[in-house]
């Protein structure tokens, strides 16, 4: 159907000036049925005649079209799968949708948003017989597309595919939801593309105003996390905790699949046996998130960007959530409100007043909760007066007093556009499974217009004065605070006020302020484990016989990861514990050279020599690190490094334990062990960089035995979340004799 509407729409854009130009070549008096005196008389003059008074007045609504929402056939299959069928033979193709009601956002551990959401990313970026470019290309191929995301209470599967290859898109769906492979290297390239989002949209005043507000609103509840996530928490995320949501969360008797289109009811069912069949029945645990405690009195937060121009505004509070009895006639009184170009707030605000391009308000309904918001943006010095103007509007609404006109307007609007957007099989599909979802009468799409239409003046009353109070709003202005903070203090003098850098927001703390992570202190226990770890990785590493290794010599062949591309890397270190090392790196042709005596470091590259002293920490923690930690392992074994329990965590689907560093030069370092091998399997830290701190992450793996002592020839390097190097290691040498010049301050490039 919609290719259809776009090809005529394309004909008449395309034979539109060809009939111009046809009528540019008729002579002027071609077959005339009067006389040409005659049309001159009646040409329009354009000229408003006196006593006429033309004012501009919205068309009346005709009469309703007759509108018919169509069935739906549902079978419920025998591993608890709901399947609903929709046939519309008009168009050759067929919308697929597949909804799993416990696999959405408020499902995420708690303080890790984000892992819903990259989970349903990756179903399409390969299985365990595809790769990603394997389901691109097949979905492609036939014109079809397929995709997979997750709202705050769902994850949703869609496919739409022309009906003869329903049977192959099908089986590309089915594929990607039962048998996912999580690849790390597609989690790193989705991580690095989701990171650069976020980068963008944390410098967005409208996004971080409206994350906060979400965050104010819901307080404590999943439903006021980012789906997305943070930058903080996508860096961490990791492919065992991917894989343990999917397997947790992901079951057939929790989930509704609809067809919808040029299908009959028994092919659908059918093609539902057929590739989701299978699908193992899974007892999922029910989790209601917690009900949000409403807002008492007015609170303002502000997020001061002094560079800003403008000031986003947010005011709002908890609303209904989806299934609550009052939904259509709140959809009615919203019309009303803020929910259209010609509502109260868009009038008074934009078009009135002028402070702003735009202002509107929604209903925000989930399946437990919901909210009420009304946004606008507008100058920084009209900050208080838009804010007073939003507030006062709906301290109106509350009122409840709306005229007919008003409520006939509402009404009409609402009813009359669902069946436009009711016309394609993938909107009737939504709408079949939005029902569901939401436990919603059977009836609820058919009658919907007729509900509408039906919502009354003492409704519309009713709701009002439930819902748009202002004595416990919520209210964000994201903007130059300095320019409007007195102002504003002075016009709303009874709220309460938090005021927050924009550079220090996270929203995942209490108090919505950046702070240093919290960690539990250490304890005698923490600490007694803590070593006790240390020393069984030292144990299983070589124990004693590592204490006799004064040096090292080795080359790391590998590639350095770019965003334009891999770029070869090949570095020689020369290693005299426990803190001198001299290190040849070879970077895409570029050379260059580290250098560390422990007390100073160089870095030598060009014609160039720096003095990198002031990262002395980060060569002292690479050399303690090398192999898989041998460095720290001879400090643990003479007692002079303590580590404190901080218990156990998934690595490359391994599970470890972790041990946090305590003091001296390597405080803060995270040390996480094979719980099998004891061995060494990740470290993370920070490091200080060209644009401040940065996280990272450097995994040891492939051990193999050096004269009994076990040295790791895998290594990987993370960076904020992104793969940043991959080396293995060859030509290993212990205790060569090493030249102490080889750490001296070499001499400059320059000078030679």
């Amino acid at each position: 159907m919609k290719r259809a509407i776009k090809l005529s729409i394309f004909l008449f854009a395309a034979m539109m000036p060809a009939a111009l130009a046809v009528r540019a070549q008729q002579p002027a008096s071609a077959p005339a049925s009067r006389p040409a005196e005659s049309q001159e008389e009646k040409k329009p003059s354009g000229i408003v005649p006196p006593g006429v008074k033309l004012a501009p007045e919205m068309p009346p609504a005709g009469t309703p079209n007759p509108f018919e929402f169509p069935s739906a056939a549902s079978k419920t299959l025998s591993n608890g799968l709901r399947v609903f069928a929709v046939s519309d033979h008009r168009d050759p193709a067929v919308a697929v949708r597949l909804v799993i009601l416990t696999a959405g956002a408020i499902k995420d551990p708690e303080a890790m948003p984000g892992v819903a959401q990259m989970t349903a990313n990756l179903l399409t970026q390969g299985t365990e017989k595809r790769s990603a470019k394997d389901i691109a290309e097949a979905i492609d191929f036939v014109g079809g597309s397929l995709s997979a995301l997750a709202g705050k209470d769902a994850t949703t599967v869609t496919l739409d595919v022309v009906k003869k290859d329903l049977n192959g898109g099908l089986d590309l769906m089915s594929d990607v939801v039962l048998h996912p492979a999580f690849r790390v290297e597609e989690l790193d390239r989705q991580r690095q593309q989701l990171l650069s989002g976020l980068t963008l949209q944390y410098s967005d005043p409208n996004y971080l105003a409206s994350m906060v507000f979400n965050r104010i609103v819901y307080g404590a509840s999943p439903y006021g996390w980012p789906e997305e996530g943070t930058p903080e928490t996508v860096k961490k995320l990791q492919r065992g905790e991917l894989a343990k949501f999917h397997d947790a969360n992901y079951a057939p008797n929790q989930a509704l699949l609809a067809f919808a289109g040029d299908i009959t009811s028994e092919e659908a069912i059918a093609a539902a046996e057929r590739y989701f069949g299978t699908w193992a029945k899974l007892d999922v645990a029910a989790s209601v998130p917690p009900v949000p405690a409403p807002a008492a009195g007015l609170h303002i937060w502000l997020i001061d960007k002094p560079d800003a121009v403008q000031t986003q505004i947010r005011v709002g509070k908890l609303g209904i959530r989806r299934g609550d009895p009052d939904y259509i006639p709140v959809e009615v009184t919203n019309r009303i409100f803020g929910g259209g170009y010609n509502s109260r707030l868009n009038t008074e605000v934009r078009i009135k007043k002028g402070l702003t391009y735009g202002a509107n308000s929604s209903f925000n309904p989930h399946r437990y909760a919901g909210s009420f918001s009304a946004g606008t943006f507008t100058r920084t010095a009209a900050t208080v007066e838009a804010t007073k103007l939003v507030v006062d509007l709906v301290a109106k609404m509350s009122s409840g007093e709306v005229t007919p006109k008003e409520m006939n307007f509402a009404r009409d609007y609402l009813a009359g556009a669902y069946p436009i957007e009711t016309e394609t099989s993938e909107q009737v599909a939504d709408r079949v499974l939005s029902a569901a979802a939401f436990d919603l009468p059977g009836d609820f799409n058919r009658t919907y217009p007729e509900k509408i239409r039906g919502v009354t003046q003492a409704q519309i009353h009713a709701v009002a004065q439930k819902y748009f109070t202002t004595n416990d709003l919520d209210i964000v202005l994201a903007g130059n605070v300095g320019a409007f903070r007195n102002a504003l203090m002075k016009e709303f003098p009874d709220a309460k006020y938090v005021e927050i850098p924009f550079d220090q927001v996270d929203v995942l703390a209490a108090d919505l302020r950046k702070g240093k992570p919290a960690s539990s202190e250490a304890t005698p226990e923490s600490l007694t484990q803590g070593k006790e770890i240390l020393l069984a990785a030292a144990k299983a590493a070589g124990g004693d016989s590592l204490v006799t290794v004064r040096s090292i010599s080795m080359t790391e062949t590998g590639k350095f990861f770019t965003q334009q591309g891999d770029v070869p890397l090949t570095v020689k270190w020369q290693v005299l514990y426990p803190d001198h090392s001299h290190g040849e790196v070879e970077l895409g042709g570029n050379s260059a050279s580290q250098i560390c005596d422990g007390k100073s470091a160089w870095v030598s590259y060009g014609t160039t020599l720096r003095d990198a002293t002031e990262t002395l920490g980060e060569f002292e923690r690479g050399i303690a690190l090398f192999g898989g930690g041998w460095g720290m392992y001879q400090r643990a074994l003479a007692g002079k490094v303590a580590a404190q329990s901080i218990g156990d965590d998934e690595i490359n689907g391994k599970k470890t334990q972790g041990v946090l560093v305590q003091g001296g030069q390597f405080a803060g370092v995270k040390l996480y062990f094979d719980a099998e091998t004891h061995l060494l399997a990740a470290a993370r830290y920070q490091s200080a960089g060209p644009n401040g701190a940065s996280d990272n992450e450097q995994r040891w793996s492939d051990y193999q035995s050096v004269d009994g002592r076990q040295f790791a020839h895998s290594i990987v390097i993370f960076r904020d979340g992104v793969k940043l190097a991959e080396t293995t290691v060859h030509d290993l040498s212990l205790n060569p004799k090493l030249d102490e010049s080889l750490f001296a301050k070499p001499e400059s490039p320059a000078a030679k």
